[in-house]
């Protein structure tokens, strides 16, 4: 556990870059994982409420969610459903559906009794997350999340990552859970970092890191977010004019400088209510506040409730 407000300040290399920053207010946590090599065509219902990952190595899967045309994945692609959307998967054209769940219990993964190899071999993963601000700010995502190039341009480790979580979870060691979660959720952050740099369009906070003079006013928000940052400061940080900085800011983070500014220190004084020790004063202070009333006043309208009862709440 965190135990200083000021702990919660910057990244742990002491800079803050706009993914890293938000990646730490998201906390991911692997869940499970398992490869899904069936010996005949199968179809599986994922459950809503499990973020995951599919990551095909062989033959062809399709993922529908709800009623939308299915997103089709072939060898060496991927897909991220970060919002944890219900969703079925058909494996080599897809047969007889049933649960996730079923599917594994029932050991329909590992090979059957014959000569040859399955035509599919796809590896799963879900995660959870440890607060329900990670949630917010990954809803401007996509609902899925494809990767489509990881031939021509591969994730580092991903291939060797994927096949230690498997011998974790098949060897059963002291600390596998752990060993598993950990890896997963490196996974995710690799996930992310690819899409971030290889995507046309992102939502706000991720634009940022495509945008070299945003993501210095951006990055020094989250480095520091208890500074004066005036939008004349942070301007001068990104060399460009006031009115230039705040037109550009806002065109690529869809909020003005000083919303984001505002949001940023509540979401961090929110995290640290929830993860850390600190006192409710200390907390302010850390993201900008000179007294408890006026962040307590602020704290309120973003949230719904004060900092103390939201502290509870998350405690419960």
């Amino acid at each position: 556990m965190i135990e200083r407000a000021e702990d919660l300040a910057g990244t742990p290399n002491g800079r803050a870059d706009p993914l890293s920053a938000v990646l730490s207010i998201v906390r991911a946590r692997g869940d499970r994982a398992a490869v899904l090599a069936p010996r005949r065509p199968q179809s599986l219902l994922f459950p809503a409420g499990a973020p995951c990952l599919h990551h095909v190595q062989s033959g062809q899967v399709d993922i529908r969610v709800g009623s939308g045309d299915p997103v089709t994945l072939r060898a060496n692609e991927l897909a991220l459903l970060l919002h944890g959307d219900a969703h079925r998967v058909d494996l080599d054209g897809g047969g007889v559906a049933q649960s996730v769940d079923a599917f594994l219990d029932a050991d329909m993964h590992v090979a059957e009794a014959g000569p040859s190899e399955p035509s599919i071999r796809a590896f799963w993963g879900s995660f959870s997350f440890d607060s329900d601000l990670a949630m917010r700010v990954l809803q401007p995502l996509p609902p899925v999340i494809v990767l489509s190039d990881l031939k021509e341009h591969p994730i580092d480790w991903l291939d060797l990552v994927c096949d230690l979580i498997l011998q974790e979870n098949e060897a059963g060691r002291p600390g596998a859970a752990v060993m598993v979660s950990r890896l997963l959720d490196l996974l995710l952050i690799q996930i992310l970092r690819r899409w971030a740099q290889s995507a046309d369009s992102l939502p706000g906070w991720l634009a940022a890191a495509k945008d070299d003079r945003i993501a210095r006013a951006v990055a020094a928000i989250h480095r520091d977010p208890a500074q004066d940052w005036t939008n004349a400061r942070l301007a001068t940080l990104s060399g460009m004019s006031k009115s230039s900085f705040v037109e550009r800011f806002r065109q690529v983070m869809g909020l003005q400088p000083g919303t984001y500014l505002r949001q940023w220190r509540l979401d961090r004084a929110a995290e640290a209510l929830q993860h850390s020790n600190a006192t409710i004063d200390a907390i302010a202070a850390t993201v900008g506040y000179a007294s408890q009333e006026a962040f307590s006043r602020a704290f309120q309208s973003r949230f719904g409730m004060s900092p103390s009862a939201w502290r509870v709440a998350r405690a419960r």
